[in-house]
């Protein structure tokens, strides 16, 4: 039986695909275990799995129950999770307002327990919302705030998904241009990381700007392109909806029997789901599909059966009455097709979508001049010029507010560009993006790390008699090469205090501290810098390693900084050393793992040697033999040599 570690790494794996079979598969061999953990594990797997396949009702139960083991486990980073899970489900289904409950819950324990990933996710999700109801400027304003955290953990997916969503935005409000030139550069980056899921849905949106603009071919060309990528990643209701958006395209381009297949095949695929709105919206584009062609008795016998459908949307029971109105009139029934009518416009008004009130209003009057209805006609032809007026005040006044959110989340932008700035020139890089996403850097305790210390030999006598600027020069040439040299060998540069140079190298992951840090000893001591007049310029070095505590000091002026005795007795290697060479304490030699060489030359012992070699050169480490260390007392120690030198 495999562990709950190795199926939680392949369900990790399956999710990232959206390999549905895979899911559900592992799902049932977590549940084996039979651990409170594994079920819960199971029951967020099923919840995405069903989701995905949008059978929402089976995913609600299962996240509901992860919910509540996962309450008892006391577990509130997964919690966040599976709340916002949770939330996309509601928000797919149409249910805005638990959606966006579910979401602030889960974007509340992120930001408590310091999760900025999971906060970001939450928060592009939540703009989705705040996008479907209308409200840009809440949604631009959360998916900016989504899209700064992305760009501070340098996570591309993210930077893409929300990228695209701005331009959803951009398309909404009008702004079509921007909105593709935003969606390419969220395309461009899903297809460099072969993300084909998040290159479905972005291709889908290219497709919706290009239909909104006429361009029906391009957009074609776009949605069949979703088509293959959602089949791909066997993403069902991504699939369904692109089928129908071809449908929407062939239909605009009055190519009505080609919309009629692929609103057929679309209608299919939202039953086998159980996807009741998308079943709804893609039965009335059909019947429209099929007045538009003139097939008015296969429509009449569909709008028959369609009273029973679950109509969710208002915008789809309004067209479903349209199209009751289009077949009366077909019919020479103008009255009933004016009722008809008069209930879509009392729907769309309900709604508050003003667009479609302007339409109705229009439609009815164009009604009104058939039935010789003057009254009528004068009536519903101020209504749609007055509505359409306020629509596009509505929308001027919409961009306007717009135009002062992008504003100042550009001006809150730059301040943070300035905080960052501020931060990466006074912190190592990863401490500063700690302190970014809000985490305590006052003070961390490293039970394993390796320092090394160096010192300028005789920098105050060769200094005394040059210019302060050939000084000041030669110090920066010489430290930018030091630093160059730490980032090269994932070394931490603490600081320089006059000509002297004090480095760390944490724990990363199964990488040796003092390999790392050895590497760059050996780099500084083959670079080749001079005096003004000419003399090579000489390097002392210390290292030693041991326990460590680190941490951020001051309020005006940050310093990012580090103490302990080991810090100390590095400081003894350099200033016991020599001039040109790097000297270690014997723990130092002792943990450049079993590979390191030691030469004990003064005892002619036999060598047990196994040299450490990288692309460049090995490391040697050759018994100096006991130094009296200050503060110590007689420590044994040795030289750190390349045997490429």
């Amino acid at each position: 039986m495999r562990t709950f570690d190795e199926i939680k790494a392949d369900i990790k794996i399956a999710t990232s695909v959206f390999d549905i079979p895979a899911l559900q598969q592992l799902a049932q061999e977590m549940l084996s275990l039979e651990t409170t953990r594994s079920e819960v594990e199971a029951s967020n797997a099923l919840g995405l799995a069903y989701g995905t396949l949008g059978d929402y009702g089976v995913a609600l139960e299962h996240y509901r129950r992860a919910l509540a083991l996962l309450d008892d486990l006391g577990d509130r980073t997964s919690m966040a999770t599976v709340l916002s899970n949770m939330g996309i489900v509601y928000g797919r289904i149409g249910d805005d307002e638990a959606s966006l409950e579910h979401y602030r819950r889960s974007l509340a324990i992120d930001e408590e327990m310091g999760n900025s990933d999971g906060a970001a996710v939450t928060l592009g999700n939540m703009g989705i919302i705040f996008r479907n109801v209308g409200d840009y400027p809440s949604a631009l304003g959360h998916y900016r705030r989504a899209l700064a955290i992305h760009e501070e953990l340098n996570d591309r997916n993210g930077i893409a998904r929300v990228i695209s969503n701005i331009g959803v935005v951009s398309y909404d409000t009008g702004d079509f241009a921007l909105a593709i030139e935003q969606h390419q550069r969220a395309l461009a980056i899903h297809e460099e990381l072969e993300n084909r899921f998040g290159a479905a849905c972005t291709v889908g949106n290219i497709g919706n700007v290009y239909l909104n603009t006429g361009d029906n071919r391009s957009a074609l060309a776009y949605f069949h392109r979703a088509v293959s990528l959602f089949e791909a990643v066997g993403f069902a209701a991504g699939l369904a909806q692109a089928t129908g958006n071809v449908g929407a395209a062939y239909h605009n381009l009055k190519e009505y029997r080609s919309a009629l297949e692929y609103y057929r095949q679309a209608l299919i695929l939202n039953e086998e789901i159980g996807n009741l709105s998308g079943v709804a919206h893609e039965s009335v584009n059909i019947v429209s599909a099929l007045l538009a062609n003139d097939q008015y008795e296969e429509a009449a016998e569909l709008l028959e059966r369609q009273s029973d459908l679950q109509m969710d949307s208002p915008s789809v029971r309004a067209v479903h009455f349209d199209n009751l109105a289009m077949l009366a009139e077909h019919n020479k029934d103008l009255d009933s097709a004016r009722e008809h009518l008069l209930r879509a416009l009392e729907i769309v008004t309900e709604a508050g979508i003003r667009i479609y009130v302007a339409g109705y209003h229009e439609r009815l009057r164009d009604l009104a001049r058939k039935r010789n209805d003057f009254d009528g006609y004068v009536h519903h032809n101020v209504e749609h010029l007055r509505v359409a007026e306020e629509v596009r005040g509505k929308e001027a006044t919409q961009k306007m507010a717009l135009m002062e959110a992008e504003q100042k989340m550009e001006g809150e932008r730059r301040e943070r560009e300035k905080e960052r700035a501020l931060l990466y020139g006074a912190l190592p890089e990863s401490v500063a993006n700690r302190m970014l996403r809000g985490e305590d850097v006052s003070g961390d305790h490293f039970d394993h790390a390796s320092v090394m210390c160096l010192d300028v030999v005789g920098f105050t006598t060769n200094s005394t008699s040059l210019e302060p600027r050939v000084v000041t020069e030669l110090l920066d040439n010489i430290f930018h090469a030091f630093d160059e040299l730490c980032d090269k060998h994932n070394v931490t540069k603490i600081k320089t205090i006059g000509d002297a140079y004090l480095a760390i190298a944490f724990p990363q992951d199964d990488q040796s501290t003092e390999r790392n840090i050895a590497f760059v000893a050996l780099g500084i001591q083959q670079l080749q810098f001079t005096w003004p007049n000419g003399s090579p310029l000489q390097f002392r070095i210390g290292m030693h390693s041991g326990p460590v505590v680190a941490g951020v000091i001051g309020k005006q002026r940050l310093q990012y900084d580090v103490w302990g005795d080991t810090v100390n007795v590095a400081s003894r290697m350099e200033s016991s050393g020599e001039a040109g060479r790097i000297h270690i304490s014997e723990v130092f030699a002792l943990n450049l793992e079993e590979k390191s060489r030691i030469k004990n030359q003064e005892s002619n012992q036999e060598s047990h040697e196994v040299p450490l070699v990288t692309r460049h050169s090995s490391l040697v480490t050759q018994l100096r033999g006991s130094v009296d260390i200050k503060g110590k007392g007689m420590m044994q120690t040795y030289w750190l040599e390349s045997t490429s030198a």
